[in-house]
């Protein structure tokens, strides 16, 4: 991120959060039954599983949950995207669509969703019949939100096409609830992930002006500041965000995190602001995500005078996309989070 921070040092934060992060989709791959696929498709690893049918919570009318008991005669389908690296992404359009063996096409769900141990696109989907189903997954080119990416990558459709899977429903429902058999190891499973992504969080507070987090009922929150342009190369690109050259610009990143498990979370629309001791205020305003080489954030930059302590604050509302399973009723409430002198004295951290 900072121009002082290493591509060695970014690569290598990288590599060991999707060392970790694939060693828990190869957990899940491994403990999902039969009805399952994996593949590399252009920069991307698709795979996918079929298990019984979820409930789900969502966000009803009022900001409050609501939940919804699993649909009959159908299968739940996740689909994880990982990059490069090994790590989920966020944030993507993704279609899906099931071909059984008499040539019928159905559209399956494939939105972003909340799960016990690895977040993944899809849904609950309807089988009317045992058959032998093949799947296709269409990633659509990442969107302007995506930030830091080299111009090659993710600029068009990903394509992965998945050989049929022979399935039965019957002996589909005798399977274990996939969100259930990963909450119960999610603790242990999770341990190198939250390694790896406190040292990248660690080393980012190494290189920033400012930085710390706070614990806010179910999210801890985490802030950095830096004067400097925080890419560590620039053959990367962006995308819809400010310059960062001009005189007394700021970067503000967030990072809010599952206060249980330490997941990095998204789907969220942070808000930030800097509040001087005068009063006046400097606000970024809404935060973008970013899928970034150190570490998935929100970020925006703002100009602010380069002396003096302020105050930061964080909003956000409720993330709207589905908790698969019961132990999912959680993030149901928005979030309002103020750090005190935050301090602009002094360019970034060596």
């Amino acid at each position: 991120m900072p121009a002082n921070g290493s591509n060695a040092e970014v690569e290598h934060l990288a590599q060991q959060q999707g060392s970790a992060d694939s060693a828990v989709l190869d957990w899940v791959l491994a403990n999902s039954g039969p009805y399952k696929g994996d593949l590399r498709a252009g920069e991307l690893r698709i795979a996918f599983t079929l298990t019984p049918a979820e409930g789900w919570w969502d966000k009803a009318d009022g900001g409050t949950l609501a939940w919804h008991e699993p649909p009959t005669r159908s299968a739940h389908l996740r689909i994880f995207i990982a990059d490069g690296d090994g790590r989920p992404v966020p944030g993507l359009t993704v279609r899906a669509s099931l071909l059984d063996a008499h040539g019928n096409l159905q559209s399956a769900p494939a939105d972003f969703g909340w799960y016990p141990l690895l977040n993944a696109y899809g849904g609950n989907v309807l089988l009317d019949n045992d058959s032998s189903y093949a799947l296709r997954v269409i990633v659509d080119p990442a969107p302007s939100q995506h930030g830091f990416w080299p111009e090659e990558r993710l600029a068009h459709a990903t394509v992965a096409e998945f050989p049929p899977v022979q399935i039965s429903r019957d002996a589909l429902a005798q399977l274990p609830v996939a969100t259930a058999t990963a909450f119960a190891n999610e603790a242990e499973l999770l341990k190198p992930c939250n390694a790896a992504l406190s040292a990248a969080i660690t080393s980012l507070w190494q290189h920033t002006a400012s930085g710390s987090e706070h614990a806010s009922g179910d999210y801890f929150v985490g802030y950095a500041l830096d004067y400097s342009a925080m890419l560590p190369s620039s053959k990367l690109r962006v995308r819809n965000m400010l310059d960062l050259s001009g005189k007394n610009s700021v970067r503000v990143v967030v990072f809010p995190r599952d206060s249980r498990t330490g997941r990095f979370i998204p789907g969220l629309k942070p808000r930030a602001s800097l509040v001087a001791a005068d009063g006046a205020l400097y606000g970024p305003g809404d935060l973008n995500l970013i899928w970034h080489p150190w570490f998935n954030h929100y970020e925006h930059s703002v100009k602010v005078p380069r002396k003096g302590s302020y105050k930061l604050r964080i909003h956000f509302d409720a993330p709207g996309f589905r908790r698969w399973g019961r132990q999912s009723d959680r993030f149901a409430v928005p979030v309002d989070v103020e750090f005190d002198d935050v301090s602009l004295k002094e360019e970034a951290k060596n």
